[in-house]
């Protein structure tokens, strides 16, 4: 039977992925970093270690065959090293221990190696695709450029023939696959509800920008489906992916809303008003100086005030990548979190 070893089993769209997996009856294996919390992944066999530890790696991948890797550092204000070493160094490595030992391997990026949407480099309803060249130019941070970085490793492992590919997940939301108790208790990985939770909860400072950017929104549930269904594809070719898949990435998105659109409908589902919008903010000293009353920005602040509008037709056309309205995977948010007691 294929054993599967999954990196990033214990984080928000990890679990989600794992408790797919377990459901279907396969065996499953989950690299776990000591203290962990490893609650609900039961029917799995966890290896301690760690992926940046080339002795680890070794030894999580003995006796397998497949690989999801969706380990990453996602929590803001990191040390620029530490997302270097884990989105990017530690990739790296995983790919070359893997390389001639696996049957296929999938790797899950991230939004931010594709880059933002819209002005100044693009038209402002300019909509990202697969096609899209993130310019060095244009970096908001070392999170995102170890996400790039990261992007280019797989790129040269496809280039070598090797059975790798890219899914290129956008703004996830959505329930989890655990017990959450509090807002504080959520993943650190599903922001957009703890965005939300905040605002209801009245810890939520204001939608930053003008609420007139967009983002493209996709259910945690829809991507941890799509990894299942590209890991399985099978064209009768004996190659994967399959030859006649056009791209070594694909993006994994929902629809495109504003977000003052997403906090309107929110709104209408909790019961609680949409937030005011900051304004744009300045970042670093031009912003101590010339913010006015906006006051200065944070790299999140700033981040957030841009554009990440996104396409995902071409893994529709041509691997049927499926996603729901954004209208009806909100009501199922707001559902769960109203069990969580996340809503009055």
């Amino acid at each position: 039977m294929t054993r599967y070893l999954v990196t990033g089993g214990t984080g928000y769209l990890g679990r989600q992925l794992v408790k797919l997996l377990v459901e279907q009856g396969r065996q499953v294996r989950v690299l776990v970093r000591e203290g962990s919390d490893t609650s609900g992944l039961d029917g799995v066999e966890l290896v301690q270690g760690d992926l940046c530890d080339a002795a680890d790696i070794a030894r999580a991948l003995d006796g397998v065959q497949r690989v999801f890797n969706l380990a990453a550092e996602t929590r803001d204000d990191q040390p620029d090293a530490r997302y270097e070493r884990v989105n990017h160094q530690a990739v790296t490595q995983l790919l070359e221990a893997a390389s001639g030992k696996v049957e296929r391997l999938l790797h899950t990026s991230h939004y931010y190696a594709i880059g933002r949407s819209g002005e100044p480099r693009s038209v402002p309803d300019f909509v990202n695709d697969e096609y899209w060249v993130h310019s060095p130019d244009d970096m908001h941070d070392a999170h995102e450029q170890s996400k790039c970085d990261a992007e280019n490793a797989v790129n040269q492992r496809v280039s070598l023939g090797e059975p790798v590919l890219a899914l290129v997940p956008t703004m996830l939301y959505g329930p989890e696959a655990r017990d959450v108790s509090g807002v504080d208790g959520l993943a650190t990985g599903n922001r957009i509800v703890r965005m939300l939770a905040n605002h209801a909860a009245g810890r939520y400072g204001g939608m930053p920008g003008d609420g007139r950017q967009a983002w493209n929104l996709v259910h945690v549930q829809d991507v941890a489906a799509a990894q299942l269904q590209v890991m399985d594809a099978d064209d009768g070719s004996g190659v994967w992916p399959p030859p006649r898949w056009t791209h070594w990435r694909y993006i994994c998105g929902g629809d495109n809303v504003s977000l003052a659109q997403l906090f309107e409908r929110f709104g209408a589902l909790a019961g609680v008003p949409a937030p005011a919008a900051q304004g744009v903010r300045k970042q670093g000293l031009l912003g101590r100086l010339f913010a006015g009353g906006a006051g200065e920005a944070s790299t999140r602040d700033l981040i957030d005030s841009h554009c990440w509008a996104f396409s995902c037709e071409l893994a529709e056309a041509e691997w049927g990548y499926k996603h729901r309205s954004l209208d009806e995977g909100l009501a199922q948010t707001v559902d769960w979190m109203r069990s969580c007691r996340l809503l009055d």
